[in-house]
């Protein structure tokens, strides 16, 4: 290879003689201005985070029209405000000028703390991105922008409200220094080509150098004038060759003179310290290229002969599987003592990968088959993958750099989500990209009874995508629903096309947004025609009967002989149902002929009703089933009846059994029952033969006898068992995590396969299988037929009985093929350690594994190394330790034996923690803002966060004056480098040196000494408290004025540099809210010391009235005052705000004020009282100023509007008891009154003003007047009266019960209920009818009768256990009749506990209100009455009016009859 010293001197050489050949100044312009603009161009903006973590909008300012960067890391802009934006000034050049500006910015920004390399990369990046057009521009400024902050040392105050730089954005920065690199690599190759360039010229004789075209060039550089730190800059500089001819053509490179330096590049592998050959690098002499070379075997590359400057190295190329890292790796060469030599250290790390994963969205499961397509931004890689049974799929070893990921298709049922994400591939590393999916939407569609919710079934709906192409139809089933699945998402059309005769459509259609993962819901309410519909049930099942046999009559409802018409005959269909559509309004009558075939008729037979125009009624009959089996299906664990099960029934003939003819075979209803009728006398089995879904059929059969007559009816009821299930679970025998892809093979005892697929099952992702189904009893055998990867098969079956309603489990577990489980812990914690890489290979040095060698700890702090051959000596290294952590690469050897897994463990050391505290000598109080370098005793950096973070060596201590840096170990040496204004350096203590051991803290104290000058102190005079904002003047005795100043926000003035002598301070503007003291202040400043002056003000005083009414207490608005000193002179005059509050703070002294009112608000009385006031310093002296209103009365008369039948009273008639409410204008009662025996009902005396006047109860039987009056009151001491007169009115209720007269022990009873009105000319309010049940009779049944009037009321009753009313029905309809069942074991009483009340209970009914359809009260006679004892039975009605209870009571007699039984006499015989 040729030696690079001759080449580089010879192209160095070349460069400066033609940059002295340059002009030193052309097409020079400068602008000067003020102010920043914020971009409009939300390319740029972005979301960034501030050091405690808030986030804000970063948008980019514009400066002279420019886009410029910030070069503070953020401090403050985030806030940008007016006054910040307004407080920066800005130069910009173009030409040579640009030089000037780009000067400027390197003296007064973070561009000063970055190297000659650095400072050229920055230039050439903003040069770049000026000319840019691709579409990612706003990325790639702010790569730019993270580039500028990440070299320069000032980050923000830690912990508070600066932007942190690029390092604090986590979720984008790995995606900048992607694009970073990428544009580092961009300007390597630019460079490269300019120097092949070069090289060809100096072949040819020529020289060429690369030079900015200063025709093009243009800088600009903004300042704040009032914020530290606070810069904006942007630079264009595109370069370009220029050549010459050189003296001489292209003889022999000149030799390069003596005493120069030697620089040795070492390029690794990363984490080893394995060279690396064939990395090819640009150098770089002071910025400017200057020659390439490759790294040989040994990875090094020499640059002898070096000269005094910055030499850099630029790679542009990596050997084959490593990354290329385009950062700078520079040196200064210093050759002034004499040759010298140098290195410099390079790592590669290998090409990354990146997994891309697929899960369900709602439970997080993994979905195979689901392709996506990969494209890189920053390079021409392209692919696409699908991914696998686990839900993933990885790209191994590609280029780093930022890619776009994109959804392209997914299986059924998910949606594609056509969402793509943006994902930074940094070297050496494994970057997820996770994706989920929603499943199609669901559509249900509900019909219901617009009257009584019930589902309505038939009713059919075509659905169409409003947004797409589906469409179909759909009719509701018997529970009034239809439900589609997995449909597309979008918008949806849905429309009621077809119903039931006796439905009426309804033709509005409905629309409904369908998204991803959800189903939604459509309901439509459909009214039903007018009808009568007749229900008829069996009594002992309540399941519909086919078969019964009715007559209708129907008689008009305006009809004047109450004539019947026969409508016919008809039969209860399959749902027991028999319907009469839109039917017209009168009379009906509906009477049972003939039962169904095997029933009996259960009263009452005949039913009657009325059914109002549009409206609908539901008459319910029973059948007793006759001679009749019923079977019961349920569940046998929760006893819940069971629909679906099928019965076969056999009968067997006489009484001995014989004989075996099927009878039929039945299913159970909804209601889990069977009922079988009209059986003769026998001997029957009942056997099922197929069980409802998910239960096991029962095997044994029950035998009944039947007697033949028909009211034996029997009951049977068969329990059926759950299945049962199987779960397997699979564990690697090491660690015990799941394993998932583990094939079983699942039989029964007999070897039959169980399953679908030949008894083929495969673990999950959470290593389960779960068999449901199974039949309790049956033994299943499970036996692995394949194993995972990398484990042993364990084939040794495993078996287990299945128990019903249960879950059995099977736990297999596999040992790992013959290997190694390596495990990494903390030294003294013992916790796991994630993310150590350590590096694997056998006794000869070859890698074990597929990625070199490489090898990664899990989040346990592990990996396992499988499929080695026993045998084998691995030894294992590590490489890299966490974060934190010190790296024990003290390797460890391992043979691997068969069919075992041998554990080895390294254990690593946590770095210590340094704390360096900054105090002021004097008062120790910490100090802020000071400056050190930090560095290890070789001189290497101490950079941040255990070295993942640059920060160059310098730090700056916090609010509490510390700087804490985590993970170090070593000696480590501190110097203070800059102090803060008004401190000294104490050289003695400026550098300290500590060692800093793992798990160590180790703690340096600094001290700074004040320095001389004089200091001022606001502060208040009562609470001591600081005072901002006080403008002071200060002058020298000799009148010099210093200048004026203002205190900060810890109310103090600090000027360092007063020189010693006498100084006179005087206040100019004080503080909002405080006095001004105008009192000059004189202060000594002595050499060396501070002197300190404090001044106390006071707050203004102030006075705080309060004018109420004198009566209510409120405050009173629009009342003037004035206010006098203590000579009378007036101060102010004030008006009392809309809560009657004055405020007088105009920097009252302390001393003696007067108020007096000079004009009353209005509908008040002056009080002209001159009152007297005392204020103190600081303090709010408080009055409260009563005044009387101008009121007036509102008076009632209150008479009887006409002759009154009840007490007889003649219309005209004063009326006492009459009750009057009064409102204000706001609707607030202010007053109410009740007329006397006069009639008269007078208020309070009450502030001018409208009233509006109600009467709210009447005298009695009278009606409260609804005339609502207005009076108002003009004038004090007016009296408004009205004469109010009242209607007569009558109140009454009935009702009438009727029972039997004789009732036998343990028999039926019946309670008819009639006449129940409310006969009042007025509605009655709590209206209720109430049955009081003796205690010798036990409730069974309710029938509620039905109402003239549209109500809903609810049924509730009474124990002799409980004195609090229990609802047994609510919601109830007046317009219909219901039955409800009340035995106690319905309504679960005690065993000594009976119903004592049952009361029906409307709320308000309107005059007239009555009975239509009858009332009945069912109850049974208790057993063991006696003969002749009575039986009362009380009913009553009532109802509220005027605050009074309006009633009637109703009673029924009935008797004992017991029969009694005769004793014959004994006759011998």
């Amino acid at each position: 290879m040729k030696s690079i010293k001759h080449r580089l001197l010879s192209l160095l050489l070349t460069l400066v003689t033609v940059l002295s050949l340059l002009p030193t100044a052309a097409f020079a312009a400068s602008n000067t201005g003020s102010g920043l603009k914020i971009t409009t161009n939300q390319a740029y903006w972005s979301t960034r985070l501030l050091a405690n973590g808030t986030p804000y909008s970063y948008r980019p300012p514009l400066v002279d029209g420019k886009l410029v960067y910030c070069m503070d890391s953020g401090l403050g802009y985030h806030y940008a405000t007016p006054s910040y934006l307004n407080s920066f000034t800005w130069t910009s050049g173009t030409g040579a000028d640009a030089d000037a500006v780009l000067q400027s910015a390197l003296t007064n920004s973070g561009l000063s703390e970055m190297d000659a390399a650095t400072v050229e990369n920055v230039k050439w990046m903003m040069t770049y991105l000026n000319d840019c057009k691709a579409s990612n521009v706003g990325q790639l400024f702010m790569a730019v922008q993270t580039y500028v902050w990440d070299h320069q040392s000032y980050k923000g105050e830690p912990g508070g409200d600066g932007d942190a730089g690029g390092y604090a954005n986590a979720d984008t920065y790995d995606l900048y220094l992607s694009l970073i690199d990428w544009l580092l690599e961009q300007k390597a190759q630019e460079d490269a080509e300019f120097q092949r360039q070069i090289e060809e010229f100096t072949a040819q004789g020529k020289s060429a150098s690369i030079v900015e075209d200063e025709s093009a060039k243009w800088a600009v550089y903004a300042i704040s004038s009032n914020r530290k730190n606070q810069s904006f800059f942007n630079y264009y500089g595109p370069r370009k060759l220029v050549t010459q001819d050189e003296p001489g053509g292209g003889g022999e490179e000149p030799t390069p003179p003596a005493g120069v330096g030697k620089i040795v590049l070492k390029k690794t592998a990363g984490g080893t310290t394995t060279g690396l050959a064939g990395a090819r690098f640009s150098i770089y002499f002071n910025g400017q290229i200057v020659g390439s070379d490759i790294t040989n075997a040994q990875g090094e590359i020499y640059a002898e002969n070096a000269a005094t400057g910055l030499w850099s190295f630029v790679e542009t190329a990596a050997p084959d599987g490593f990354c290329v890292d385009p950062t700078p790796k520079s040196v200064y060469v210093d050759v002034s003592e004499g040759d010298r030599e140098y290195s410099v250290a390079a790592t590669n790390y290998e090409l990354p990968d990146m997994k891309i994963i697929k899960r369900d969205a709602m439970s997080g499961k993994p979905i195979a088959g689901t392709a996506f397509s990969i494209k890189s931004v920053t390079g021409s890689y392209s692919t696409s993958v699908t991914t696998g049974t686990d839900g993933s799929a990885t790209l191994s070893a590609i280029p780093a750099g930022v890619y776009v990921v994109r959804e392209e298709s997914v299986p059924e049922p998910y949606i594609v989500t056509n969402t793509e994400q943006t994902v930074a591939l940094r070297p050496g590393k494994t970057s997820e990209v996770i994706f989920v999916d929603y499943e199609k939407p669901g559509l249900e569609i509900i019909k219901k009874n617009i009257v009584n919710g019930e589902p309505i079934e038939g009713v059919t709906y075509r659905i169409e995508q409003i947004d797409g192409s589906f469409s179909t139809s759909a009719t509701t089933d018997n529970h009034g629903r239809i439900f589609l699945a997995s449909i597309p998402v979008g918008s949806y059309k849905v429309t009621e096309i077809n119903v039931p005769s006796h439905v009426i459509l309804s033709p509005i259609p409905q629309e409904v947004a369908l998204k991803a993962g959800e189903t939604s819901t459509v309901t439509f309410f459909n009214a039903i025609k007018p009808s009568l519909e007749i229900r008829k049930l069996d009594s002992v099942t309540g399941d519909p009967v086919k078969g019964a046999k009715f007559q209708i009559w129907y008689g008009s409802n305006h009809t004047d002989t109450g004539e019947l018409n026969d409508l016919g005959t008809y039969f209860s269909d399959a749902s027991g149902k028999i319907i009469l559509p839109e039917i017209k309004d009168g009379w009906y009558k509906v009477t049972e002929l003939e039962p169904a075939s095997g029933y009996a008729i259960k009263e009452p037979a005949t039913q009657e009703c009325f059914i109002s125009g549009g409206e609908s009624k539901v008459l319910t009959f029973e059948n007793t089933p006759l001679s009749a089996i019923i079977i019961r299906k349920v569940d046998s664990e929760s006893g819940q009846p069971l629909e679906g099960a099928w019965f076969r029934i056999r009968y067997l003939g006489g009484t001995s059994g014989t004989g075996g003819t099927v009878v039929g075979e039945y299913k159970t209803s909804s209601n889990g029952t069977i009922v079988a009728t009209g059986l003769k006398a026998g001997t029957y089995v009942c056997e099922e033969i197929s069980a409802p879904d998910g239960y096991v059929i029962t095997d044994a059969t029950e035998t009944v006898y039947l007697s033949g007559k028909d009211q034996d009816v029997i009951t049977v009821t068969f329990g059926n068992d759950k299945m049962g299930s199987l779960l397997i679970v699979k564990k690697d025998a090491v660690t015990g995590a799941p394993i998932s892809d583990v094939e079983f093979f699942i039989t029964d005892s007999d070897g039959s396969v169980i399953g679908n697929a030949n008894g083929k099952y495969v673990t999950d992702s959470a290593g389960i299988i779960r068999i449901d189904g199974l039949t309790p009893g049956m033994t299943v055998i499970a036996k692995e037929a394949r194993a995972k990867d990398g484990y042993i098969l364990d084939d040794t079956p495993q078996s287990i009985k299945i128990k019903r309603n249960s879950v059995m489990t099977l736990e297999f577990r596999n040992q790992p093929k013959g290997g190694v489980l390596v495990k990494k812990v903390d030294a003294v914690t013992n916790a796991p350690i994630s993310d150590v890489e350590f590096l694997v290979t056998d006794s000869d040095g070859n890698l074990i594994g597929n990625a070199n060698g490489k090898f990664v700890t899990d989040s346990a702090g592990a990996f396992t190394i499988t499929d080695i051959a026993p045998g084998t000596t691995l030894v294992i290294k590590e490489t890299r330790a966490k974060d934190g952590y010190l790296l024990d690469d003290t390797p460890q050897t391992v043979k691997v034996k068969s069919n075992e897994v041998v554990t080895v463990e390294f254990r690593n050391q946590p770095k210590g923690n340094l704390i360096v505290v900054k105090q002021d000598s004097v008062t120790k109080e910490p100090l802020e803002g000071v400056e050190f370098k930090i560095t290890y005793a070789d001189g290497s950096y101490v950079d941040a966060e255990g070295g993942t973070l640059s920060s160059t060596g310098l730090y700056r201590t916090d609010k509490a004056g510390k700087i804490t840096i985590s993970g170090i170990s070593g000696t480590v040496v501190v110097t203070e480098i800059e102090t803060i204004p008004g401190y000294t350096i104490d050289e003695n203590t400026r550098t300290q040196t500590v060692v800093v051991n793992p798990n160590d803290t180790q703690t340096l104290y600094f001290y700074n000494t004040p320095v001389g000058g004089l200091q001022i102190i606001k502060s208040d005079k009562d609470s001591g408290k600081r005072i901002a904002g006080v403008k002071f003047e200060i002058r020298k005795m000799n009148g010099e004025i210093i200048g004026t100043y203002t205190t900060d926000s810890d109310g103090v003035i600090y000027l360092p540099e007063a020189e010693s002598g006498w100084y006179t301070v005087t206040e100019l503007e004080a503080a909002s809210g405080y006095l001004l003291d105008t009192t000059p202040h004189r202060i000594e400043v002595k050499d060396g010391q501070t002197a300190t002056l404090e001044i106390t003000n006071h707050k203004f005083s102030r006075i705080l009235l309060h004018k109420v009414d004198k009566a209510t207490g409120k405050g009173i608005y629009g009342a003037v005052f004035l206010l006098y000193d203590s000579n009378h002179n007036p101060i102010g005059e004030y008006v009392t705000d809309q809560d009657g509050y004055i405020y007088a703070d105009e920097g009252l002294a302390d001393g003696r004020y007067y108020l007096r009112e000079i004009k009353a608000a209005p509908g008040y009385v002056l009080d002209p009282e001159l009152k007297t006031i005392y204020v103190r310093y600081g303090s709010t002296t408080e009055i409260e100023w009563s005044n009387t209103a101008e009121c007036g009365q509102i008076q009632i008369i209150k008479k009887s509007a006409n002759d009154n039948p009840i007490n007889g009273l003649p219309a005209g008639t004063l009326l006492e008891g009459a009750v009057f409410e009064i409102y204000d204008k706001a609707g607030n009662v202010v007053d109410t009154i009740k007329s006397d025996r006069n009639g008269r009902a007078i208020s309070k005396t009450l502030p001018l003003s409208r009233y509006t006047v109600r009467e709210i109860k009447a005298p009695a039987n009278y009606s409260i007047n609804p005339t609502v009056m207005t009076a108002y009151l003009e004038f004090n001491g007016q009296i408004v009266t009205f004469e109010v007169q009242n209607t007569s009115v009558s109140t009454g209720v009935s009702i009438k019960k009727t029972g039997p007269v004789q009732a036998v022990p343990g028999q039926p009873i019946r309670y008819v209920f009639s006449d129940i009105k409310n006969t009042s000319s007025v509605a009655l309010e709590s209206f209720y009818w109430r049955d009081q049940l003796p205690a010798q009779a036990t409730l069974s049944k309710i029938v509620t009768g039905s109402y003239n009037q549209p109500l809903s009321y609810k049924v509730v009753y009474k124990t002799n256990l409980s004195g609090d009313y229990r609802t047994l029905a609510d919601n109830l309809s007046t317009s219909k009749v219901y039955v409800l069942d009340a035995r106690p074991a319905v309504l679960g009483l005690a065993a000594n506990e009976r119903v004592t009340e049952v009361m029906f209970v409307f709320g308000n009914v309107k005059a007239g209100f009555a009975q239509v359809e009858t009332p009945y009260i069912y109850a049974t006679a208790r057993s063991g009455l006696a003969n002749n004892a009575s039986v009362v039975n009380v009913a009553d009605v009532g109802g509220l009016y005027n605050g009074q209870w309006i009633q009637a009571v109703s009673r029924w007699l009935t008797t004992v009859y017991a029969k009694t039984t005769v004793k014959l006499p004994k006759t011998g015989y």
